[in-house]
């Protein structure tokens, strides 16, 4: 049987049919490839709420348990869990678009090409394209966006289930169309009939999917990869060749081998980058080499997978502080509290430790509010960052260890990415994100891997040296490093290191 669910999104409406007895977020999934599912629908990060109206199965007590008494009084439901009996209306709520990090330094280097083309950047969790002069470097016009993918869950391993379950193409398909359809609007915009070229980066997982090359290895032991690329892809952009730069390997792909571009990382001196996102990758320069590693850090510091994390849209907690005996906050575009995004919550982690209303152990006696605004930092919010940021020092250290280094001695460390961009360095230094010796010679360079990408965009030359690169460069396998764990452990108080 089948049944009619009209969706309201605030702005406007719309009607499709449902096969009754079909899971409400398997089928918004379908129709509405930007609706989120961050767990990929296995029910456990209570993000999918919607406010429902009509004929849905009861709630079952997985649900039950991640909502409050309130949401359940109001229709509010789980869409992973919502089963559709009969007809329905669902209302979405509009979280409004996240602020999506497109800027970037770069050092200068010489253009060698002319015309136009785009270069993008494809994250685990947003999509950064810009149209560019490749004479000049000017931006044209820009297009940034929350990933289509990401209503098969919010990190790469779903992405690669999800490929498994539902078949590579589908997830191929998603993230070429949105393609297509941002760089559409740019040359729209611009009056351009055509680029030459485009550069594509991203980690291993989103190219091998956007290429359409089956990511399964990538998710077992040895982490074998189809391809690691530094080819031409056999897809076009809006018509024109796509250039997809080389891997390292499994974990540390694309994206990063851009950002150290972008990040000068080989012009001299002992470098370190920190790409920190849903995964953290990093890279240690020295003598002209790069020693490279990745963590699975996870995506609590985008906001997912926190009680009421968000990402850095508006509404979203982006800063906190305390200010004699009070608890300050700043909100995105200074709107009403939501929720909270990651530079927020390291943020109160750091008044909570100062207060003593959590120990360095990460342990609360009480859910903490940050002051009236309606949010609150429970427990497992608390221990979801203590694991990512764990990952992130417990990384870095054994990097340097492998490099032999200390802290110390490194001249530069280069934080890229959109988490990176916005987080308190002080905060951050605090509850032993990275080791304090670092923060002194901290220094933002925005989206490494877009920047990146426009060097390879316009300078061929580039390309043969970062594949190069990136073939002389040596993964270090944090799995099968015997100290790491040791590390990993250490590294869970909250305090300096």
């Amino acid at each position: 049987m089948m049944c009619q669910i009209t969706v309201d999104t605030g702005r406007s409406s719309f009607t499709f049919s449902a096969e009754q007895g079909s899971l409400l977020g398997e089928t918004l999934r379908l129709h509405i490839p930007a609706f989120a599912l961050p767990c990929a629908g296995n029910h456990t990060c209570g993000k999918c709420r919607v406010l429902v109206r009509g004929n849905a199965a009861p709630p079952e007590e997985a649900e039950l348990q991640l909502l409050s008494a309130s949401e359940r009084e109001t229709g509010v439901r789980l869409a992973c869990c919502c089963r559709i009996m009969g007809d329905m209306t669902v209302r979405l709520h509009e979280e409004g678009p996240a602020n999506i990090v497109s800027w970037y330094q770069i050092p200068d280097f010489t253009r060698t090409e002319t015309g136009f083309g785009f270069a993008v950047d494809i994250g685990t969790t947003t999509v950064a394209l810009q149209l560019i002069d490749r004479a000049n470097g000017r931006v044209l016009a820009e297009r940034l966006a929350e990933n289509a993918q990401r209503g098969f869950g919010a990190d790469v391993i779903s992405r690669i289930e999800a490929c498994k379950q539902e078949g590579g193409s589908a997830l191929s398909e998603r993230i070429a169309a949105q393609l297509e359809e941002m760089a559409a609007d740019c040359l729209r915009e611009t009056g351009i009939d055509a680029v030459c070229e485009s550069v594509v980066t991203g980690n291993a997982t989103m190219l091998h999917i956007y290429e359409g090359l089956d990511p399964a290895s990538l998710a077992v032991v040895p982490f074998d990869v189809q391809s690691f690329f530094g080819c031409i892809s056999r897809r076009t952009l809006a018509g024109a060749p796509v250039y997809l730069p080389r891997c390292v390997g499994a974990y540390v792909g694309a994206d990063i081998l851009c950002a150290v571009l972008a990040g000068g990382l080989l012009n001299g001196g002992v470098q370190l980058l920190a790409d920190i996102g849903t995964n953290g990758e990093m890279a240690l320069a020295k003598d002209g080499r790069l020693l490279c590693c990745s963590t699975a850090a996870g995506p609590a510091f985008e906001g997912a997978g926190l009680s009421q994390g968000m990402p850095a849209a508006a509404g979203a907690i982006r800063a906190v502080r305390q200010k004699q005996s009070a608890v300050l906050y700043e909100t995105v575009n200074d709107s009403p509290p939501e929720g909270i995004c990651g530079s927020g919550i390291l943020d109160a982690l750091a008044v909570m430790l100062k207060t003593e209303a959590m120990d360095d152990s990460g342990y609360l006696e009480e859910d903490w509010p940050v002051a009236d605004s309606g949010v609150s930092i429970t427990q497992r919010d608390v221990r979801q960052i203590q694991l990512a940021k764990s990952a992130v020092c417990a990384g870095l250290l054994t990097l340097m260890e492998h490099g032999q280094i200390t802290p110390d001695t490194v001249c530069r460390f280069v934080i890229a990415g959109g988490f990176g961009n916005t987080m308190n360095l002080d905060s951050a230094k605090e509850i032993g994100l990275f080791p304090a010796a670092l923060r002194s010679c901290s220094a933002f360079i925005g989206n490494g891997a877009l920047g990146g990408a426009v060097m390879l965009l316009s300078n061929h030359a580039l390309r043969a040296e970062s594949e190069q690169i990136a073939q002389d460069a040596i993964e270090l396998s944090l799995s099968a490093d015997a100290d790491f764990m040791d590390r990993y452990i250490d590294c869970m108080s909250f305090m300096e290191f």
